[in-house]
């Protein structure tokens, strides 16, 4: 497995993916962008496109970047985050002030080799014609982190402290951000997305996870390869090779994972993991002695939920959380 940046920006490789996140994101799902419209574009490299008849060049401004309806003039960057990053409003604004300066310099350029600017004009001076336009830049914060909430600034005035009555004249910024953790549903997403996104907000709620598995069991049984690998990267939750199977798709064969198997696997595997540590160790003093050290073992093991503990030994809640505290020392 690579790295949790690796795999995100390889993950979005797919145009069908990339719109995914950006009508998810942006536009609550409504599919304002299609995958056919994307054109691809490296960061660093000149994107070069035709207006009335002459061909102008432009840059791309960050690391994951897509053209939009080509000459329609978007360009949509996304950024993922699985930790805060307190400076990100600074980030962003720094990268789209280098993307739209580089746009600048290059029609500068262009203009001095064309000798079609007069000297001492304004359009000579300012390295450009009155009427030119850039190429306005999208960027996406994508926040997954698993431990909490974003809670960094979202704004330029955020990061700043601003007197009130000088408020109106310093100039702000707002940060495009999607946190994973702020919403309670993501049906928004077509894609493998929606199951990356659940299982990264509900990977610490075992019960709710496992009623997200039933109620849309059909793409869980079926997990491609990269959505498999962006769940284990990004929720540490594992689906083994031995869950995969090959299937027909498209004409061509694919490898498809079965999620609710593993997961309902694996959580058998916490409880009788518990149980029969107990049994090696020979407890046997007395029924609610027993299911208390029944509790606590599958506590060691880590695999479930408090409220699936209580569930499975008989226990209250509250004396398994109770049971659970001097482990958290």
């Amino acid at each position: 497995m690579g790295t949790k940046d690796v795999c995100q920006n390889g993950y979005l490789d797919d145009p069908v993916r990339f719109a995914d996140q950006v009508n998810g994101a942006l536009f609550g799902g409504r599919q304002v962008v299609k995958a056919q419209e994307l054109e691809e574009i490296d960061p660093g490299t000149v994107y070069q496109t035709r207006e009335n008849g002459r061909r102008k060049s432009y840059s791309a401004a960050a690391d994951k970047t897509r053209l939009w309806r080509g000459q329609l003039l978007h360009i949509i960057t996304l950024e993922n985050q699985s930790y805060v990053d307190y400076r990100m409003v600074l980030r962003n604004m720094l990268s789209e002030s280098i993307g739209y300066h580089k746009q600048w310099r290059r029609l500068r350029t262009q203009h001095e080799r064309a000798g079609d600017l007069k000297g001492d004009t304004d359009e000579y001076l300012s390295g450009m014609k009155r009427d030119e336009k850039l190429i306005p830049i999208v960027t996406l914060v994508v926040y997954c982190g698993t431990e909490h909430t974003w809670d960094g600034a979202r704004s330029l005035h955020e990061l700043l402290e601003i007197d009130e009555e000088m408020k109106d004249y310093v100039s702000d910024y707002r940060l495009n951000l999607y946190d994973c953790r702020a919403h309670e549903s993501f049906s928004e997403y077509r894609t493998g997305l929606r199951q990356v996104f659940e299982t990264v907000r509900y990977g610490d709620d075992k019960r709710k996870l496992k009623e997200l598995m039933e109620e849309n069991r059909e793409a869980y049984e079926n997990i491609d390869s990269d959505t498999r690998e962006m769940i284990e990267v990004m929720a540490n939750v594992k689906i083994p090779e031995e869950y995969g199977r090959m299937v027909q798709e498209n004409d061509r064969e694919e490898k498809r994972y079965n999620m609710c198997k593993a997961f309902e696997d694996y959580r058998q595997e916490g409880v009788e993991e518990g149980i029969e540590q107990g049994r090696e160790e020979g407890r046997k003093e007395g029924r609610e002695e027993g299911r208390m050290d029944d509790a606590r073992r599958m506590l060691r093991a880590g695999r479930l939920s408090y409220e699936e503990i209580a569930e499975y030994t008989a226990l209250s809640l509250e004396k398994v959380q109770k049971l659970a505290e001097p482990m958290l020392v």
